[in-house]
């Protein structure tokens, strides 16, 4: 099947095979890539296996009348600069602001709201410390700086390793030397520390601390008091923020939304998308990658080829093992690839109540949190660390017909709960054997969050990290094509000693979320990609 903003791509097709790109995989970052070559002049070929583009920033009918966002269920880190340079807002691009943004749900019954109306923010953090409420803003400001001077080395174009540029690691390390004691020390802890150490040095109430330390442990497998923690936290100040945590934002329709803006840019520069082919093989002669063989039998031959799938995918699956140096096989095999997250999706007859809160309230709008406390997060990740979901697992709950009533009948609601420390790997029994009872588990937790809750659900589906890996090719269920660090940022993503985004095969690229910056909803990898790329065919051009 040919995705309908690309009709003629197959009969072209037909004609020719030759592209100076062919891109595997329509995902929010393999289209962002091709839409900037395929702007630039050069003739693109974007290939996904699904039906429709997406990957996992999709909207999918999952039951008639009911569409929800499958995997990715908002937007924070998604670049500004790319939806301008693309015209996206033309192709239909809209962001909904929420506010609040996120309502922490407590078991006393109390709940803390924040937002971007900072007043509003610090009245609510009031509630549980005067001292709090006095340096939230100070603690916004602190991390928006220090993102700021991070930004340079995570996101900033291809470039070698530090670890593997002496000069230019010295030149990072002056202007580290070179900030405030204050925020050397708070940088420091935010690139290899935990998120209860960052947050400890700030605040008093656990309440507070728990609420914002899900930035840090969303997707990854690490309660908060695990060094690495606070770098996520870092990381996801990259994107959009308000008073003094990330922006989560909804987008219209969906988070297909985006990758749906970002295929009609593609088709409006005449890349070629192609959906329902999976690639069978990255074909590799004798001067590098030549072609991507699909399973019908076409070869559409390239230039260059761009893997936005997995790192594991591309290199384990799709490219012939003698053409790839075992050492660069070896250190993609025993990467982490194993995902902590499952999803639960809900169709609703009604809107439940929240406790503690008068109906129709503003909270509806925001992701509606059920995480006790520090240690509880530290318990949740404790247990499943020994093969077993969560008994009481950490869930983020988001209704977005509230906002955008399109997504159901009239009426009607869609939630979609994100469910982590959910183990990839369990012992003793198999997701298929668990999977409903574990549904039933979650909504008997969070019933009293959410009174009426159970009884309101007309469907559901569950993702388990088997499910993600099955139906979206996200190796292992891993939300981020493998697990994130600051040495990412040293000594290079996915393997260690090569320049972003290269790798040991001759004209194969990367541009996927296994890359720098990492994952989540960000359009970096396609963006910084797309440069490397039409840089190689530049040079080549010229020496023809």
């Amino acid at each position: 099947m040919v995705n309908r903003v690309s009709r003629s791509a197959e009969s072209r097709m037909s004609e020719t095979t030759t592209y100076d790109t062919v891109i595997v995989g329509a995902g929010h970052n393999g289209l962002v890539c091709g839409a900037y070559l395929a702007r630039a002049g050069h003739r693109v070929a974007i290939v996904e296996r699904r039906d429709t583009v997406g990957g996992a920033c999709v909207t999918d009918e999952l039951f008639p009348g009911y569409r929800f966002c499958t995997a990715s269920l908002v937007t924070c880190l998604f670049r500004q600069e790319i939806v301008a340079d693309l015209d996206l807002a033309r192709h239909g691009l809209e962001i909904i602001p929420r506010e609040p943004s996120v309502v922490a749900l407590f078991p006393d019954g109390r709940s803390l709201a924040l937002g971007a109306d900072m007043a509003a923010a610090t009245a609510e953090i009031g509630k549980f410390s005067a001292h709090d409420a006095a340096v939230y803003a100070d603690y916004g400001e602190t991390m928006r700086r220090l993102a700021r001077f991070a930004a340079p080395y995570l996101l900033g174009k291809s470039r070698t390793p530090l670890l593997d540029d002496m000069p230019a690691l010295r030149t990072a390390l002056a202007a580290a030397a070179g900030l405030p004691d204050d925020d050397l020390r708070r940088l420091v802890t935010a690139l290899f520390g935990s998120a209860r150490s960052l947050l400890d040095d700030w605040f008093e109430s656990d309440e507070l601390k728990v609420t914002l330390a899900t930035d840090g442990v969303v997707g990854v497998d690490a309660g908060p008091s695990m060094p690495g923690t606070a770098y996520l936290m870092l990381y996801h100040q990259m994107g959009a923020t308000e008073s003094a945590r990330p922006s989560w934002g909804q987008v219209k329709g969906g988070m297909g939304g985006i990758t749906r803006a970002l295929a009609a840019a593609c088709a409006a520069h005449g890349a070629d998308i192609v959906t329902g082919q999976a690639v069978r093989r990255i074909r590799v002669g004798s001067v590098g990658a030549e072609a991507v063989e699909l399973d019908d039998g076409r070869q559409l031959r390239g230039r260059v080829i761009v893997s936005a799938a997995a790192p594991k995918t591309t290199f384990l699956d799709l490219v012939d093992a003698d053409a790839v140096p075992s050492g660069y096989r070896h250190a993609i095999g025993g990467a982490d690839f194993e995902g902590v997250a499952a999803k639960i999706h809900l169709a609703l007859d009604r809107l439940p109540e929240i406790r503690g809160l008068p109906g129709e309230c503003a909270e509806y709008r925001g992701t509606l949190q059920i995480l006790p406390s520090m240690d509880h997060s530290d318990a949740a990740h404790a247990e499943s660390r020994l093969g077993r979901p969560s008994s009481e697992p950490h869930v983020e709950c988001t209704i977005p017909t509230v906002l955008d009533p399109s997504l159901a009948p009239p009426g009607k609601h869609v939630m979609s709960m994100y469910v982590q420390f959910t183990p990839y790997t369990l012992a003793g029994t198999t997701w298929e054997d668990i999977k409903e009872p574990f549904a039933d588990r979650v909504l008997d937790y969070i019933e009293p969050y959410l009174p009426g809750l159970t009884a309101s659900v007309l469907n559901r589906k569950i993702l388990t990290p088997r499910d993600l890996e099955r139906e979206l090719a996200l190796p292992g269920g891993h939300l981020y094509h493998g697990a994130m660090s600051a040495r990412d940022m040293f000594a290079g993503r996915p393997v260690a000693g090569y320049a972003d985004y290269h790798t040991p095969v001759p004209g194969l690229y990367l541009c996927g979320a296994g890359t720098r910056p990492g994952g989540g909803v960000f359009g970096m990898p396609g963006k910084n990609a797309s440069d490397v790329v039409r840089q190689h065919l530049e040079d080549d051009h010229g020496r023809r």
